[in-house]
């Protein structure tokens, strides 16, 4: 999806389609930090599916549990379980744990028979995910005990189109999807008794020629079906789909700005000529070609004479918002006005609502539009600073005393 989009591009959400409603606007798995579950601690996750709810002439021998709901969370979480799949030895066979959005077929004793596949299952409201989004990033939390420090655990998520995709069995096949993300994980813990959780985050690729209609998201203990040993274990927490807001470059009269990195939102530039300065003087590549773009120009409200105040927003397919802000100036850059230097860039997100992170040990103090002091402290490390108490406006911030940039307070 790494497609350039220059000034302004629109993405009408929820359209008029064949689709239904809810499928068109989802853009989030269902139930993904595994919060709430059809039973007790061994019952499937809702909107997920295991063993015990597989078909397949095998469906009785193999639904047997292979899941826990587990109390706790990932670490910097908030809700109240997370899941656990894990190896199970069935007369002499190892399966899998395994856990799928869709359906798990159980066609054979041998593990790495074609006919033990997941699948999606389109006539089956419990086995399928309708979803016509197209997401950019999968990210996920696992902490991962196997026996074998080569053995490798996976989670996939499969855009497909209109059919009952099966997986592993149509992955070759481009016709069939439309894009795959896939994380691949080696223990992350070499006890069985102790959790080490780790996020990890892998793009979507798309490859495939087919529409996106439905997402198949499959989680088991080893890739390779069958291998792995008896009790290795992958815990699952969170699981997002991210979407991109970001740009990857920004011209201002046909030159990018200076300095210009994707996950920096603060510049100051230099131009000769404010008054005429327009939104038709910017242009934004997005870093993806679903993602939108307004831009809007301004005359400062601290120095009208000298002083423009630009905006860049990006909006993503699922409404995530981010916003580029650059000052763009009459006077030398790099006199009185270091906006653009690593330090003062560490105010962040600006522009602000109730609380800003300074990165930095310096003294900071921000002033108000009248010149008076509103805030002053001296900080170290990282620290989350209250401004609650700011009124919407612009603020200048004083470095040291000396070196300053601008605060937005927008809420």
């Amino acid at each position: 999806m790494n497609k350039n989009l220059t000034f302004f591009h629109k993405i009408a959400f929820c359209a008029l389609l064949s689709l239904p409603f809810a499928a068109w606007c989802q853009f989030q798995i269902p139930n993904n930090g595994f919060e709430q579950w059809d039973g007790g601690y061994t019952s499937e996750p809702t909107h997920w599916n295991t063993f015990s709810s597989s078909d397949g002439s095998y469906s009785s021998l193999a639904s047997s549990n292979h899941h826990y709901r587990r109390s706790g969370h990932r670490p910097g979480g908030s809700g109240n379980y997370y899941l656990t799949i894990y190896t199970k030895s069935i007369m002499g066979i190892k399966a899998n744990g395994n856990m799928t959005t869709g359906r798990v077929h159980a066609g054979s004793t041998s593990a790495t028979s074609s006919d033990n596949y997941n699948y999606t299952q389109r006539d089956n409201s419990s086995h399928c995910l309708p979803f016509t989004a197209t997401p950019d990033s999968l990210y996920a939390w696992v902490s991962f005990y196997a026996e074998s420090g080569n053995s490798e655990a996976q989670i996939t998520a499969i855009l497909h189109g209109d059919n009952d995709f099966k997986s592993p069995n149509n992955e070759n096949n481009t016709t069939l999807y439309k894009a795959r993300a896939e994380i691949r994980t080696k223990r992350t813990t070499g006890s069985a008794s102790s959790m080490a959780w780790r996020q990890i985050k892998v793009p979507f690729v798309y490859s495939g020629t087919s529409s996106a209609s439905y997402l198949l998201v499959n989680m088991t203990t080893n890739r390779q079906a069958g291998e792995g040993s008896k009790n290795d274990s992958l815990s699952i927490d969170d699981i997002q789909l991210i979407y991109s807001a970001w740009l990857t470059d920004i011209k201002v009269n046909g030159e990018t700005i200076s300095g210009f990195e994707k996950g920096r939102l603060n510049y100051t530039i230099h131009v000769d000529d404010i008054d005429n300065l327009t939104a038709d003087d910017i242009q934004a590549t997005t870093e993806v070609d679903d993602a939108s773009v307004q831009i809007q120009v301004s005359l400062s409200d601290i120095n009208t004479d000298t002083d423009a105040d630009i905006y860049v927003t990006v909006t993503a397919e699922d409404g995530t918002e981010k916003e580029y802000y650059i000052l763009a100036t009459t006077r030398p850059v790099d006199v009185g006005i270091e906006a653009n230097t690593k330090e003062t860039a560490r105010i962040f997100p600006n522009p602000a609502n109730e609380t800003i992170t300074v990165d930095m040990n310096h003294s900071v103090e921000i002033i108000d539009i009248t010149g008076h002091s509103v805030l002053r402290f001296n900080n170290t490390g990282t620290n989350r600073i209250d401004v609650s108490h700011l009124a919407k406006g612009v603020y200048t911030v004083l470095i040291d005393g000396t070196k300053t940039t601008k605060l937005i307070i927008n809420r």
